[in-house]
Parts: C-alpha cells; sequence; structure tokens
C-alpha cells in the first residue's frame, strides 16, 4: 500500500514540474502584421521559444506587398505578468528600418504587438496556430 501511495505522490509530483515548465507561449502563432502609416498589411507566422523565464526568442517571417518575404527575428522580454497575460517588449537596429521598438500583449493564444521605427509603426496581430 505504501508503494502504491509513493507512486501516485511522484504521478502528481513530476506532472507539476512538467507543467510548470512548460511555456504558455511556445509554439507557431499564424496572423497578420498592418503598417499604421500607409496601410500596408500581409501575413504574419510567428515561431516562440522560450530562452529563459524572461526572455522568448521569437523568428517571425511574413510577406509584404503580397510577393516579398521577410523573416525578422527578436528577442522577446518579459516585462510584466498577470491573470493570465504576459506583457513583452524588445528593442534592437536594423537595416534601413533603424531602431525598431516592439511591445506586446500575450495570452496563450493571441499575441498583441505594436511596432514602431524611423519611418514606420503598426501592429502584428497572431493567434495560437
Amino acid at each position: 500500500m505504501s508503494r502504491l501511495l509513493l507512486a501516485m505522490f511522484a504521478t502528481v509530483a513530476f506532472a507539476g514540474i512538467t507543467q510548470a515548465q512548460q511555456s504558455p507561449l511556445a509554439g507557431r502563432w499564424d496572423g497578420y502584421w498592418i503598417s499604421d502609416k500607409n496601410g500596408h498589411t500581409g501575413p504574419l507566422h510567428g515561431r516562440f521559444r522560450q530562452i529563459d523565464s524572461n526572455t522568448y526568442r521569437v523568428a517571425f517571417h511574413g510577406r509584404f506587398a503580397k510577393i516579398i518575404p521577410f523573416w525578422y527575428t527578436t528577442k522577446l522580454h518579459v516585462e510584466g505578468a498577470g491573470d493570465g497575460v504576459v506583457l513583452l517588449g524588445a528593442s534592437q537596429n536594423l537595416p534601413l528600418l533603424g531602431e525598431y521598438r516592439t511591445t506586446a500583449t500575450a495570452t496563450d493564444t493571441s499575441f498583441n504587438a505594436t511596432f514602431t521605427s524611423r519611418k514606420d509603426s503598426g501592429r502584428f496581430v497572431l493567434n495560437r496556430r
């Protein structure tokens, strides 16, 4: 009987550890981007991978002007969290765009970000695949 209780306790304990280590944002996301300055828009996909408890590496890819592909990789840093919502931010210098800033609000199923650069600003709207 004690072995059964020990086995049940171990199963519950390890299940809790596994759930705590899973990233709520990791995985593939789909949606679109839109420029607030000129109305350009296109498809957008993201692959989120958690690096540590405060950082996600995100690889975005999409299309501009319906046919021109683009790829963009960034590290989003957790700036706050609570009630199932994660606040993220990033800033980096990109060729032709200068400083590119991103702020985002994410849940288990949605990712809504704003971006600003020297010549443009807009939004990324993604949902879990």
